[in-house]
């Protein structure tokens, strides 16, 4: 059977609009993908969550040829600036249309087939660009000394009152729907530590769908007890057919030292042991998520330097990098355009360029770089940062300072500390 791509090549029509969706039951809120604000829930709107008025205006502007302005800008931004955004880039990816499309080339009523759940916010770290609506961890940090006060902190983990309900109605929607998917990615928190993950662990395995790739995304920190028993689980059900892939998407943004500062609580040497277990699963498919900041871009070129290791015996990493979205005091931009170039430029030598996906990841990467030339030097935003790294440091008894002296220098120089 040949590929079918994305058939909407009208306007500025975004396959991830169209096919994807993103729940967090914990908040009770849908998002047409992880860059674009959400919609709220209730238990009575539930089954709508795809097809609400917001995700179905936007899909009409789309066909327009506008940018919807509630997070797509970030998309709107490369492409001005003759980078390749995520919307290009999924315009690539074949048989993820919704099944509608065959009928009408431009329903906008329609059925996801990417379904991204964060089941909790139950998580054992606290990364820095986190906040405890998917943390746990910071959210015991928050209840002990109280929210930051150096940053605006709309990120409070309020639970949704209907938030069992909520749960229900995820299950009873996967009932009725479960074989139109083609990807369902769960994500926290950290997923070995959610109660309602073994759940949805006991459902897969009860409901047979040969076409469905299911990807954890995980900080790599379970017990290798727990990460064995798992791996075992899934080999059996692929091999029977229960479901076409397991992927497992490994959160890592850059090494060393930074990496556990900007992790809090991760243990590099437990990751090394966990990733070269998984490494050898030759049947994973194996991924790497980093978040880029301010504090990551550094050391990523080592982080990715790894990587190759794996690579050169072999082994196919699949390596997405993507901007911080909301903690504007981390985004790069804020240190003025060509700040970072040398440690772009690093990044970028560094990522290999074999495949198709390294190739588009580079583009993507150079995309990013292109649309913060521009920037220009933002005091404010520096001053916070700084702020914030203080308020860190006082929670945990470390020291910002030590763990990256080349930014303790830089605010002493434009006298921003």
């Amino acid at each position: 059977m040949s590929d079918k791509y994305f058939p909407i090549r009208t306007g500025v029509a975004c396959q991830l609009k169209w096919t994807w969706n993103t729940l967090r039951l914990q908040e009770g809120t849908s998002s047409s993908c992880h860059r674009v604000q959400p919609v709220h829930l209730t238990a009575d709107t539930f089954n709508n969550f795809h097809n609400n008025d917001t995700w179905l205006s936007h899909r009409k502007m789309m066909l327009d040829g506008k940018f919807p302005q509630q997070g797509c800008q970030y998309c709107e931004k490369i492409e001005l600036s003759g980078g390749v955004s995520d919307r290009l880039t999924h315009l690539k990816i074949p048989n993820l249309a919704p099944k509608e499309l065959d009928v009408d080339p431009n329903a906008i009523e329609v059925t996801p087939r990417i379904l991204e759940v964060y089941l909790d916010n139950v998580c054992n770290l606290g990364c820095i660009y986190c906040d405890e609506s998917n943390s746990s961890w910071i959210q015991t940090e928050n209840q002990k000394f109280g929210y930051i006060k150096s940053v605006p902190y709309d990120f409070k983990n309020l639970r949704h009152d209907e938030y069992d309900q909520l749960v229900e109605k995820f299950f009873t929607y996967l009932d009725k729907n479960y074989q139109e998917l083609r990807r369902l990615i769960v994500l926290g928190g950290e997923p070995f530590y959610q109660r309602n993950f073994d759940r949805l662990i006991n459902f897969i395995k009860e409901n047979p769908n040969s076409n469905i790739e299911l990807n954890i995304v995980t900080n790599l920190t379970p017990t290798r007890q727990k990460l064995e028993k798992f791996v075992n689980e899934m080999k059996q059900l692929v091999a029977k057919r229960h479901i076409a892939r397991l992927d497992i998407t490994v959160s890592l943004d850059c090494w060393g030292v930074e990496q556990e500062y900007v992790r809090y609580g991760l243990d590099l040497q437990l990751i090394k042991e966990n990733f070269k277990y998984l490494a050898d699963q030759k049947w994973i498919t194996l991924n790497v998520n980093s978040t880029l900041t301010s504090l990551t871009i550094k050391t990523m070129p080592k982080l990715i330097e790894y990587l190759n290791q794996f690579r050169n015996n072999g082994r196919k990493i699949y390596h997405s990098i993507g901007h911080v979205d909301n903690k504007t005091w981390l985004h790069c931009d804020i240190f003025g355009g060509g700040f970072f170039d040398n440690d772009f430029n690093q990044t970028i030598d560094a990522m290999p360029a074999i495949t198709d996906w390294d190739i588009n990841q580079k583009d993507l990467l150079i995309g990013l770089w292109k649309s913060l030339k521009d920037s220009i030097i933002n005091n404010e935003k520096l001053k916070q940062l700084e702020l914030y790294l203080n308020e860190i440091d006082q929670r945990r008894n470390t020291n910002w300072k030590l763990i990256f002296p080349w930014l303790d220098d830089y605010l002493k120089e434009y006298h921003v500390v």
